[in-house]
């Protein structure tokens, strides 16, 4: 019968190597945790740089509608004072129509015509102060719609700051850096839930 021999293994080599075998299993786990966190990040960044550009696209959009209805308004006030001209100029004929013995019927004429156009100029008015109206409601909400992208834009900033501390914390391998980019991107998440909660 042959005998087998058996290997003496000493307690603390057993011991190091059933440590360095944790330290192994931790340092994947963490790094795993790292990895999914940096993912977490890098949607989040995604999804706050589509609703950026969406909001600044709306703005614009909007801005661009003040701008037609301001131009609008600026038409009615021509308009407007055209009108008033016209209504000036037929008063004036009905004063100097007034003065000679046979213009007495023209200066009615004259005279009703003015008193239309006044009327007319009373409605032109009241539409240029409704385009005005229209133009100031659209640049306000342009200006939200900015006010919102802006907050979106930095929240895409301080995500890829988060996303950058958490590369240099899986190559140097220093859970202290990613703890930093899990701070950071903590910071990004509570400003990317408050920008959709405005």
């Amino acid at each position: 019968m042959e005998e087998t021999e058996i290997k003496e293994v000493s307690v603390e080599r057993l011991a190091e190597e059933v440590r360095d075998e944790v330290e192994r299993q931790a340092q994947a786990s963490w790094k795993r945790w790292l990895a999914l966190s940096t993912a977490l990040f890098a949607v989040l960044a995604a999804i706050a740089s589509l609703e950026s550009g969406n909001l600044a696209n709306c703005a614009l959009l909007e801005m661009d509608e003040a701008v037609l209805k301001q131009t609008q308004a600026a038409n009615e006030w021509a308009y407007y004072q055209a009108k008033g001209i016209k209504s000036t100029v037929r008063e004036s004929e009905v004063e100097l129509l007034s003065l000679t013995p046979t213009g007495a019927d023209t200066a009615a004429r004259a005279r009703s015509e003015a008193s239309r156009l006044r009327a007319e100029q009373a409605e032109i008015e009241r539409e240029a102060r409704q385009l005005e109206d229209e133009r100031t409601r659209l640049q306000h909400e342009a200006e939200q719609h900015l006010e919102r992208h802006h907050r979106f834009a930095l929240v895409v900033t301080v995500l890829q700051v988060s996303i950058g501390l958490a590369a240099i914390a899986a190559l140097v391998e220093r859970r202290f850096i990613w703890y930093g980019a899990l701070a950071i991107g903590a910071v990004g998440l509570a400003l990317f839930i408050i920008g959709f909660l405005r």
